[in-house]
């Protein structure tokens, strides 16, 4: 039994770890944190953090895992249209506000978004395309920018504000947009 004492113990201090460092995140950069205060925070000893992390940016890319992995199982079952499959990734982010919204401030490097975005981007230029008579792929690289950081505000904004509305309003809202 001394395994399953010890997996458990360990998941509770990762989980305590990823929760320090997201609390220690809304008030500074990721590259400003060290590990003597994410220790302090989290309440365990440095001897403890290195078991698990060899820094606090391994942590943060085990935190955007996390993330992914919820994320991912969404993606793969998703439906044809945006205002089915979206609400549920939606409800995933207000789930992990803090995080998400760490990662947003990161766009073009976040791993989390990539993974979100990378099934559609083929397919959604494709409609633009159609839509706009455009060929010239770097033309219809700059529509998706367009649509894509609007999502992202929406989506931000709708964090920020307390996410009141529904994750079914907000895809709604996104699916206007790049539909009207």
């Amino acid at each position: 039994m001394t395994g399953v004492k010890n997996n458990r113990r360990a998941q509770y201090t990762r989980q305590q770890l990823k929760k320090a460092l997201i609390r220690l995140l809304e008030t500074k950069p990721l590259a400003a944190i060290t590990v003597t205060e994410l220790c302090q925070e989290a309440d365990v000893n440095r001897g403890t953090f290195y078991l698990h992390y060899a820094s606090p940016a391994e942590l943060f890319a085990s935190i955007e895992e996390d993330l992914v992995t919820q994320i991912m199982p969404l993606l793969h079952s998703r439906a044809a249209n945006l205002d089915q499959w979206l609400p549920p990734i939606l409800d995933v982010i207000k789930d992990q506000e803090t995080a998400t919204q760490i990662i947003i401030r990161n766009i073009h490097d976040s791993p989390v978004l990539q993974a979100v975005l990378a099934p559609i981007h083929e397919q959604t230029l494709g409609q633009y395309r159609e839509r706009f008579a455009e060929a010239d792929p770097v033309i219809l690289e700059y529509y998706y920018e367009f649509f894509f950081s609007g999502a992202v505000r929406v989506i931000t904004h709708w964090l920020a504000t307390g996410a009141k509305e529904s994750s079914t309003q907000i895809a709604q809202v996104i699916k206007n947009a790049i539909v009207h």
